[in-house]
């Protein structure tokens, strides 16, 4: 399973997590062109958008700093 994490850029502190149940390994591999193998990776805007068409949801980004990580599902 997939989640996305949003950190305030000034403050750094974590604002909201968000579970990706609709993401595969294969999305997270076409959009990123790596497995996330557990790890966490940076998302930028156009991943963003990728990741929102595929699970149907639209995530407010501004003023974040956005990552994705592998968790235990």
């Amino acid at each position: 399973m997939f989640e996305l994490e949003f950190f305030d850029k000034q403050t750094e502190e974590l604002l909201e997590e968000c579970a990706l149940t609709a993401l595969t390994p294969e999305d997270v591999h076409r959009i990123f062109g790596f497995h996330l193998e557990g790890d966490c990776a940076d998302v930028n805007h156009e991943q963003l958008a990728q990741i929102e068409r595929i699970v149907g949801e639209s995530f407010n980004s501004e003023g974040k700093d956005i990552f994705i990580c592998e968790t235990q599902g």
